[in-house]
């Protein structure tokens, strides 16, 4: 007598509307359910696999722009800036050079991470300020802000500026950026005071006087170890800016 054959097994296909809770009430559960997909179907779930491969890639990019950045300060502290080279921070976390120029474009950059984003920033809230805020009160204004941000974080801005005064190529760069500062900030004032050739001077006179208020309040701020209270020296500066300093 023939034995009798098994039943086929049959193995619902794994879909996309499962694993994330939708599920097909209106078919049998043994059902094949990848004929009934919409094309539509299809394409979310392809836009859906491409943007997570993107974030994932950002999130490696990411962890690899610190590490290189940890790697590097790690040697700057112990060894100097100096004597430290891009090869041994790339070989710390296992990157090739050319890895490396894919972050960061040399190693000065390594000891300012947040350059750009910085100055970005105090760009935008100086140029996004009230029209009815002259532009000392914006800048104390923006100030207070900084000054909270760089208070919660006064250990790590207190090691990078002792780093900054060991290389005279970090002191360049130092200067570059302080340069960057006052062309932003002359910008932000120019466009506000609506150009012409006294608009022109006194944003360039004002952005001048500005960044060198900065430069002294973060000098003095740095002396203390980051220990006095920078919100009540920025505020202090900006009043002797405000009402001129030769004044009693």
């Amino acid at each position: 007598m023939k034995k009798p054959s098994e039943p086929r097994k049959i193995v619902p296909p794994v879909n996309s509307g499962a694993s994330k809770g939708r599920f097909r009430h209106d078919l049998p559960e043994h059902a094949d359910c990848s004929a009934t997909r919409h094309p539509l179907e299809d394409n979310a779930d392809e836009a859906s696999t491409g943007h997570l491969a993107t974030r994932l890639r950002e999130r490696k990019k990411e962890a690899t722009r610190r590490a290189l950045l940890a790697a590097a300060n790690i040697r700057f502290h112990l060894a100097g800036f100096e004597a430290t080279t891009i090869d041994e921070v790339c070989q710390d976390i296992g990157v090739s050079r050319r890895t490396f120029f894919r972050y960061f474009p040399d190693k000065e950059s390594l000891a300012f991470p947040h350059r750009r984003e910085r100055l970005e920033r105090f760009v935008s809230l100086l140029e996004n300020s009230p029209a009815s805020e002259s532009p000392v009160s914006g800048l104390r204004r923006i100030a207070q802000m900084f000054a909270k941000e760089y208070t919660q974080n006064r250990d790590a801005l207190v090691a990078q500026q002792r780093l900054v005064q060991t290389a005279p190529a970090l002191l360049a760069r130092e200067n570059e950026i302080d340069r960057d500062w006052e062309n932003g900030m002359a910008q932000a004032f120019r466009n506000r005071a609506g150009g012409g050739a006294d608009g022109e001077l006194r944003a360039r006179v004002l952005a001048g006087a500005a960044i060198g208020v900065i430069r002294a309040t973060m000098r003095h701020w740095f002396a203390s170890g980051g220990k006095a209270d920078l919100a009540r020296l920025g505020d202090e500066a900006l009043d002797c800016l405000e009402r001129g300093f030769l004044s009693k």
